[in-house]
C-alpha cells in the first residue's frame, strides 16, 4: 500500500510540473470483472474435508466496483493520465456455501473481502480527434495492492474454519485499451475499456472493467 501511494505522489508531481496549464483533475467510477490468480492452498474443513482456496477464489469472486480520482496532462493528440483507484469485491456466501456440501446451507459466512488499490499512469492517443467526440487509445502501467479479508465459516456457534486465499501483495500492473471522450465545454464525459494484467504471486490476474465512467473537469 505504501508503494501504491509513492507511486501516485512522484507521479503527481511530476505531472504537475510537466503541464501546469493543460492539467485537468477528475474522477470515474469503475465496475469491473476480476479472474484473480493465486496459488492453490487446501485447507481442512471439519466435515468437509478438505477445500481448494484457489478454485473457491475462481469461482465465488468476479464482479467487483469502485472509483478514484485522475489527473490528465493535455498535450492535444497526446495526453498522460495518473490515476488512483480502490475496488472492492465481496464473496457471493451462496456460492461459498454450495461447495461445502451437503452442511452448507447450515454455514454462516463472515468476512472475505477482497480491498484492491491502485495507481496507474496511462498515454492516451487521440485517433479519431473531432470537435466534440474524441477516441483514443490507451495504455501504460502501474502497482496494485490487494488484501483479502479473513472469512469465518461458522456451523451455530461452532468455527469450523478461517479461510484466507493469500496474503497481502504489492505487485506490478500492465493495461491496454481504449475509451472515449466527449467534451461539452470545459467538462469531457469519458467512457473506457482496458484489460489489466497484475502480475499476483502464484497465477497472474487479469481484470476487465465492464464500465468505467467519469468526468475530467
Amino acid at each position: 500500500m505504501k508503494r501504491v501511494i509513492l507511486f501516485c505522489a512522484v507521479l503527481v508531481a511530476l505531472t504537475a510540473s510537466a503541464g501546469a496549464q493543460g492539467l485537468r483533475f477528475g474522477v470515474q467510477g469503475d465496475f469491473v470483472n476480476f479472474n484473480l490468480g493465486v496459488a492453490q492452498t487446501n485447507v481442512q474443513i471439519p466435515q468437509v474435508g478438505s477445500l481448494d482456496v484457489s478454485s473457491l477464489v475462481k469461482d465465488i469472486y468476479g464482479l467487483g466496483y469502485g472509483g478514484g480520482i485522475h489527473f490528465d496532462v493535455d498535450l492535444g493528440l497526446v495526453a498522460f493520465r495518473l490515476s488512483g483507484d480502490y475496488i472492492m469485491l465481496s464473496p457471493d456466501k451462496a456460492k461459498y456455501q454450495s461447495m461445502l456440501g451437503p452442511i452448507g446451507a447450515q454455514v454462516t459466512v463472515d468476512g472475505g473481502r477482497i480491498d484492491i488499490y491502485s495507481g496507474n499512469l496511462n498515454l492516451k492517443l487521440n485517433i479519431l480527434p473531432l470537435p466534440v467526440i474524441h477516441v483514443y487509445v490507451t495504455g501504460g502501467g502501474g502497482f496494485v495492492d490487494i488484501k483479502m479479508n479473513d472469512a469465518t465459516l461458522s456451523l451455530g456457534t461452532f468455527k469450523l474454519a478461517t479461510v484466507k486465499a493469500f496474503d497481502s501483495q504489492t505487485k506490478p500492473t500492465l493495461n491496454a485499451g481504449a475509451g472515449v471522450d466527449i467534451r461539452l465545454g470545459p467538462v469531457a464525459l469519458f467512457a473506457e475499456l482496458k484489460v489489466n494484467f497484475i502480475m499476483t504471486t502464484g497465477k497472474t490476474s487479469s481484470e476487465v472493467p465492464l464500465a468505467t465512467v467519469g468526468l475530467t473537469f
